[in-house]
């Protein structure tokens, strides 16, 4: 087994500080609002770092909803250092595809949240399939408007074409998680 670095406990991500580690794990207890929380915060800063939530009231559907919305695996809480070294050895050996996609999934969320009102109404009209004229029409704005909203519509979301920002935005969403019942 490698080697899996250290553990910093803190009672909010917050205490971690702008500067985050390349690669790190976030363990997180699955009560109240903390695991939400801790998919927020990666997302808002769209990157990927693998979530494990944690509980000592493990629940099989509430383990089928925190790995639907982006949770890498699960553990009961206490583990022992064989369950633990498990979880950690299987996310290790996870494929490089699906952290990647993960990822992707993770930055196009961030990125489409910088879209204003307006560049996300003519993003859906793209959507459809409307041109540049059509939109003007149904959006009650100037064809130059319009064109301008794609140029920054591709600028903010960092792709080369109208198509990928479509793409992009048209990719699975991971759902929030339902509430914790405690």
């Amino acid at each position: 087994m490698g080697d899996f670095g250290y553990a910093y406990p803190v009672a909010t991500l917050g205490e971690v500080g702008a500067e985050w580690p390349e690669f790190c794990m976030i363990f997180v207890a699955d009560r109240a609002d903390q695991l939400n929380d801790a998919i927020e915060f990666v997302r808002e800063r769209g990157v990927f770092y693998p979530i494990i939530p944690y509980s000592d009231e493990v629940v099989p559907q509430r383990v089928v909803d925190t790995i639907r919305c982006g949770a890498m695996s699960y553990l009961s809480w206490p583990s022992t250092k064989a369950q633990l070294v498990e979880v950690l050895s299987s996310i290790e050996e996870s494929s490089e595809a699906l952290l990647r996609e993960k990822a992707a999934r993770e930055r196009a969320f961030f990125l489409l949240k910088t879209l204003t009102r307006k560049e996300t109404e003519v993003l859906n009209e793209i959507a459809t399939g409307a041109s540049s004229r059509q939109i003007s029409k149904v959006l009650g704005i100037s064809h130059r408007t319009v064109e301008a909203h794609r140029s920054n519509i591709i600028a903010k979301l960092k792709v080369p074409n109208a198509i990928a920002a479509v793409r992009m935005a048209l990719e699975p969403r991971l759902p929030q998680m339902p509430p914790s019942r405690r």
